[in-house]
């Protein structure tokens, strides 16, 4: 965990014991509008290995042509692609040339398809390293009744084919195209806003943190012992001092300052439910404002549910803050569970706005069944918030006319 993280917490809720039930954020949160276009790039890549190329190189006549099978993208299902090798040359004018052509056809006869593309010639060695290389830009027009459009070179000089070809006599040719699908069907969307918690105070010194840390570690002073742990698992004790408990709980507060209760009575707090990673952050944060442990997001769920059992409310927010800076596809679902079950607005609208812009890869996740059996009102509200989203991400794109 970077020093920044540790010493950039707010130290004036050292001084303050909110109700972490019944106060709201009070932190600011910085909002903006934001939306994106994503016009994403496909990328087709065909290997073709053509083999006796020596011999083939030597005998064929101009015109003969050799092709590569067809290859496609689902993507861009109207356009089907093709290389079409000629080793003496596409003419009479190209002979001692090889000539190399991209052939572009429409996957049906009756359609009309138009699509400017960059393309890659690669002719391999045995080291699959590029002996030669083209790269051309061209836009491929196939139109009824042909249905198909070619770019590429009328002359290679046969030296340059020559210095490629292969131990085993063969040549490889590696073809990369690049292209953009109708732009103008792609729909604009609303980036999603992940809020940080903005904090406005000032940093706690780290000359403090540290000698705050150094008396909790040598426990000079201490009146009152925490056990940590359940009974029939990983145990641990923490010596305390009981005014610092008290200082920043409502809960031991209430729980230190009655004589008659056993805690008091016998200086020691057991704490079953929680394991003591959990613990020792809670109180490395009562004494210091920061989290010293490295905690991972499991951990910081545990520990926030440790904050808001005892009414540590900058705990949970710092826990918060934590869950925020690691939130992605894989743990959104469960971050937005937490964030309902433990009443954290920011992490909660956070959450929702990830998963809304995230909704075709959070759909897919394995998880996703679990969370609409285990989380159905959940679930519902989301799915709802999906489809309005949906809904009113773009205007409907206008149909071409005919």
């Amino acid at each position: 965990m970077s020093d920044r993280h540790l010493y950039g917490s707010d130290h004036s809720y050292l001084s303050s014991k909110p109700s972490c039930s019944s106060c709201r954020r009070q932190s600011s949160t910085s909002q903006k509008n934001e939306c994106m276009t994503n016009p994403g790039s496909i990328v087709l890549t065909q290997r073709w290995t053509v083999c006796n190329f020596e011999s083939l190189l030597k005998l064929s006549r101009p015109g003969s042509c050799l092709r590569s099978t067809v290859f496609k993208d689902d993507a861009v299902p109207d356009a089907c692609w093709q290389l079409c090798l000629y080793p003496g040359g596409k003419r009479e004018e190209n002979a001692n040339n090889v000539s190399l052509f991209l052939k572009m056809s429409a996957t049906s006869p009756s359609k009309e398809v138009v699509l400017k593309a960059e393309y890659r010639f690669y002719f391999l060695d045995d080291n699959d390293e590029p002996k030669f290389s083209n790269v051309n830009v061209g836009e491929f027009h196939a139109k009824p009744p042909k249905g198909g459009h070619s770019w590429g070179l009328r002359n290679i000089p046969t030296q340059k084919v020559q210095n490629s070809i292969r131990q085993d006599k063969s040549l490889v040719i590696s073809c990369h195209i690049e292209l953009i699908p109708d732009a103008s069907k792609v729909p604009c969307k609303r980036v999603p806003i992940t809020p940080s918690i903005e904090m406005p105070f000032a940093q706690i010194p780290r000359a403090h943190v540290e000698s705050e840390l150094e008396m909790l570690a040598s426990g000079d002073g201490t009146d009152m012992t925490i056990v940590a742990g359940p009974l029939d698992g990983e145990r641990e004790q923490f010596r305390v001092h009981a005014y610092k408990l008290r200082a920043h709980s409502d809960v031991f507060q209430m729980m230190l300052s009655h004589t008659e209760m056993r805690e008091n009575q016998e200086k020691r707090i057991e704490i079953l439910d929680f394991s003591p990673t959990s613990v020792r952050a809670m109180v490395e944060f009562i004494y210091a404002g920061v989290i010293k442990s490295d905690i991972d997001v499991y951990q910081a769920v545990d520990v926030m549910q440790i904050a808001e059992k005892y009414q540590i409310l900058a705990l949970k927010m710092t826990c918060e803050q934590h869950l925020l800076d690691r939130l992605n596809v894989n743990n959104v679902l469960e971050c937005i569970t937490h964030a309902e079950r433990y009443n954290t607005d920011v992490l909660y609208d956070a959450c929702v706005d990830f998963a809304i812009h995230n909704r075709q890869h959070v759909m897919a996740l394995t998880s996703w069944r679990n969370f609409i059996s285990d989380e159905p009102v959940l679930a519902s509200n989301l799915l709802e918030k999906m489809v309005k989203s949906n809904d009113n991400s773009s205007p409907p794109v206008k149909k071409p006319r005919v």
